[in-house]
């Protein structure tokens, strides 16, 4: 027979775990998640993972250079699962951790610092935020990473390990490896951890895992392009020209388009506000005079070392406003920080005791699952009604060819954003060869064009820009052309292509024969 105490646990674990779980349902549920950034994702680990594949033609075209890209991590497990589970589900396993694991590693911190875990379900109506949407997928699975780190620096405060010390090196060194961002803070936690002005020995002994990524960050600053560029992004200019500046007044008003406010239903924006609302709740709810709750059985950290890991809250938002939004082709910068601001201020919030505490649980658990529920029905209302032929589209055209993309139709109707103006490397992934436009040309790409078998370099923006496309003049080096909307001048009498697919939303055309 279970103790009540025994069955509240269970009862809170299989909460937990259906919240968190709930807000990854989206991503299963569509053929083809609204989700800006996936096709070059999917594509990239296609040409990695497949790139002996004389079929996909991917060595005529390429060559794989790894240490360009910071993303490592994300590309190497995403190639290993993509092995039994096929470049799409080994991608959407991938977010389903990212999602999942926000929550999780969340909690995790919160144990290491005696804290209430339940506070970790604030994380989860932040899951599906504009950094997902637009699919800087390394950016989102790096979130966990840091906050496991952080936890695993707290452990080893308290009791130093080999074991925890490994552990926390290799952590840090797989977030490095995922984005540089929350890696940053990171390794700040877990410095402002570690610190002990008493006891240098041992402040430097918890340090030395966190040299490893260090390391790491410094040899990547160096070699790599993407490495040299972030720098200059982030001294405010440099050799690429100069940091694009946003004021404050218009960094105030995108702020709700940086966190949950991604569709273009009223919905998403009503809960961002009542998230707002619990989220001050429970801050100020520390203020307010009631019975304490049950101590934990250890002893939690000192005020000293909680008001250190605060700090890196209103550090995050700090940031926001003081850091460009974009510089040379690395964009959005401060952009990033919001949302951080928010997670990283969810252990400083006090702990949720009595009536009022049971009353905000509920209240963000109900925001959490609502706010999947949305997500969910804007992409199934995606994938059914707007996506179109594409799949059929894709299939008219022979693996290994050379295709450019002219994405009229870039929007949505259901999620924000441009989630189809990278339509086109949905073939790549498919059927290999090579497509325009791609990130191959951007210093963080794992693969560059061959300088003997590549297409003509493209001006800025070029892909927003279909219009302006001379398929005479500019499409001489393809085979095939994938059209959305348009078509544009592509269809004019004259021009060295004819269509050989139409269907809803699509056109495929074939260079004249």
């Amino acid at each position: 027979m279970r103790t009540p105490e025994e069955l509240r646990r269970y009862g809170f674990e299989l909460v937990f775990a259906a919240v968190a779980l709930g807000a990854a349902l989206p991503v299963w549920l569509v053929d083809h998640p609204a989700i800006q950034d996936l096709p070059q994702h999917l594509a990239a680990i296609r040409v990695i993972g497949s790139y002996g594949d004389d079929e996909f033609a991917f060595a005529r075209y390429f060559t794989i250079d790894l240490l360009r890209t910071q993303y490592l991590a994300y590309y190497l497990v995403a190639i290993v699962l993509s092995w039994p589970l096929g470049v799409l589900v080994a991608n959407k396993v991938l977010i389903t951790a990212s999602i999942v694991g926000t929550p999780y590693a969340l909690r995790y911190w919160l144990r290491a610092a005696q804290h209430d875990e339940r506070l970790a379900l604030f994380a989860v109506p932040l899951t599906w935020n504009a950094h997902l949407i637009l699919g800087f997928m390394n950016f989102t699975c790096a979130i966990p990473l840091a906050f496991v780190g952080i936890a695993l620096a707290l452990r080893l405060r308290a009791e130093w390990t080999r074991r925890r010390a490994i552990a926390l090196g290799a952590v840090t060194i797989v977030c490095f490896y995922t984005h540089v961002v929350p890696f940053a803070f990171l390794g700040l936690g877990a410095a402002l951890v570690g610190l002990d002005l008493g006891d240098w020995r041992a402040t430097l002994r918890r340090w030395a895992p966190l040299v490893p990524g260090g390391l790491a960050a410094i040899v990547w600053t160096q070699l790599s392009p993407a490495g040299e560029s972030t720098v200059s992004a982030a001294s405010g200019g440099g050799a690429q020209g100069a940091a694009v500046f946003q004021s404050a007044s218009q960094n105030v008003a995108q702020l709700p388009s940086w966190l949950t406010d991604v569709l273009h239903s009223e919905r998403d924006d009503q809960l961002l506000v009542a998230f707002a609302i619990v989220l001050l709740g429970a801050a100020v709810s520390g203020l307010a005079r009631g019975r304490p709750g049950t101590p934990p059985p250890e002893v939690p950290p000192s005020p000293p070392l909680r008001r250190r890991l605060a700090l890196l809250a209103p550090l995050a938002a700090l940031l926001y406003f003081v850091t460009p939004a974009s510089y040379d082709w690395i964009w959005p910068i401060n952009a990033r920080f919001p949302l951080l601001a928010i997670l990283f201020g969810i252990p400083a919030l006090p702990r949720l005791r009595g009536a009022v505490g049971g009353v905000l649980l509920a209240a963000v658990i109900a925001i959490g699952v609502l706010s999947s529920a949305e997500v969910s029905r804007a992409f199934v209302a995606f994938d059914e009604e707007e996506v179109g032929a594409l799949d059929e589209a894709i299939a008219t055209i022979p693996k290994g060819a050379r295709v450019a993309g002219l994405i009229f139709d870039r929007a949505s109707r259901e999620v924000k954003f441009s989630p189809f103006i990278h339509a086109v490397a949905w073939e790549q992934a498919e059927n290999g060869g090579a497509v325009m436009f791609t990130f191959a040309d951007f210093p963080q790409s794992p693969f560059v064009f061959r300088e003997d078998m590549r297409p003509p370099r493209v001006g800025p923006r070029w892909e927003w820009m279909p219009e302006r496309v001379d398929p005479t003049r500019d499409l001489a080096w393809y085979d095939y052309v994938l059209v959305r909307g348009g078509p544009g001048r592509i269809a004019q009498p004259g021009q060295p292509f004819e269509r050989v697919f139409e269907g809803d939303r699509w056109t495929v055309w074939r260079r004249a024969r």
